[in-house]
């Protein structure tokens, strides 16, 4: 609670108390009001729940809109606006989302949801073009703020970049720091994968699919080491629980990438039983 809220809230309590002391009714309809008016004041707080019922519905458009309406009340709250500008992120709606955190990041927001907000401005880095400005980016936040997130974010674009051995580095440092996380678990196990250590990648991929992840380049990537160690009709289940998933438009795997996984698959078990 800021500084004005708590005075606002200390003289109201004074007036009530007053208000009873002279006549009840008095009492009673200025609590009323004051209750009114709080919940007007307050309302960005019900717009935050009604976005985080929609969301976890999966209606994402929704989500957004009760979020909008929650940034327009709720200006000196920017964990709201960063939420706001990721699901718009997430959502494809790149411009809008940069325009979020571009305001954010030329406001005087404290320190934590600075960072924050360049962590996600970053991801606003890459889906641009950028991704060398977004690995940048990230570093930088990660020399003052480690979490599980930043590592998720922080060691998939060092695999993007193409530097598998400083990418494999920070990823099994990701694992020392968070080893259950299904983010930090694919990104080791593709970058094993990438480095040709199909072995250790299918053991990662074990631990990780044991956890039920429920974005599809799990699948996928355990999809393609399992290709490689010549198991088709079980790399061909983890391609079809890959496409019973949706692509996020934070990812680098594409439809078509999947489908043509799925078919070669498909025509190599053909092949193989005839």
């Amino acid at each position: 609670m800021n500084k004005n809220a708590l005075t606002r809230y200390i003289v109201c309590t004074v007036l009530i108390f007053f208000a009873f002391l002279l006549h009840k009714t008095a009492g009673y309809i200025l609590l009323f009001a004051f209750l009114i008016f709080t919940l007007y004041i307050e309302r960005s707080i019900f717009y935050q729940v009604f976005a985080s019922r929609a969301y976890r519905k999966g209606d994402m458009d929704k989500a957004i809109s009760w979020l909008e309406k929650a940034c327009r009340i709720a200006k000196s709250k920017p964990a709201v606006k960063i939420l706001y500008g990721y699901l718009l992120l997430k959502k494809g709606k790149l411009e809008e989302a940069e325009k979020v955190f571009e305001e954010l990041l030329n406001s005087g927001i404290d320190n934590n949801s600075m960072l924050q907000a360049k962590s996600n401005y970053a991801l606003v880095l890459w889906k641009k073009g950028k991704l060398k400005d977004a690995v940048k980016m990230l570093e930088d936040v990660f020399s003052n703020y480690k979490n599980t997130t930043i590592y998720g974010s922080l060691g998939y674009l060092l695999i993007l970049d193409g530097d598998v051995n400083k990418a494999l580095n920070f990823n099994k440092e990701a694992y020392e720091y968070n080893s259950s996380d299904a983010v930090i678990l694919d990104n080791l196990g593709y970058t094993y994968y990438k480095i040709g250590n199909i072995k250790k990648a299918e053991e990662i991929y074990q631990k990780l699919i044991g956890l039920n992840p429920s974005f599809p380049e799990a699948y996928y990537n355990y999809s393609c080491v399992l290709k490689d160690l010549g198991r088709m009709e079980k790399a061909l289940e983890m391609a079809t629980k890959a496409k019973s998933y949706k692509l996020s438009y934070l990812s680098n795997l594409k439809e078509q990438e999947l489908d043509d996984h799925l078919k070669e698959l498909n025509d190599l078990i053909s092949i193989k039983s005839k």
